[in-house]
């Protein structure tokens, strides 16, 4: 049985462009053109785009209301 090793607070709770979408409900080019909107705030590091969880699902639940 292998146990999952703490998380560091420090370090936010990130998603890849992929698991934001799922977790949208949307496409990873509509997260694209929400990223260019100033609607999601989002990181690029290196080839990658990452989100932190919170905002990612904050903006789940605005776009639900």
């Amino acid at each position: 049985m292998t146990s999952t090793p703490p998380r560091d607070p420090r370090i936010p709770d990130l998603v890849s462009l992929q698991e934001a979408a799922d977790i949208l409900g949307i496409s990873k080019q509509a997260v694209h053109k929400r990223v260019e909107a100033a609607q999601l705030l989002g990181a690029r590091v290196g080839n990658a785009w990452v989100f932190r969880r919170a905002v990612v699902e904050a903006a789940r639940t605005t776009a639900a209301e």
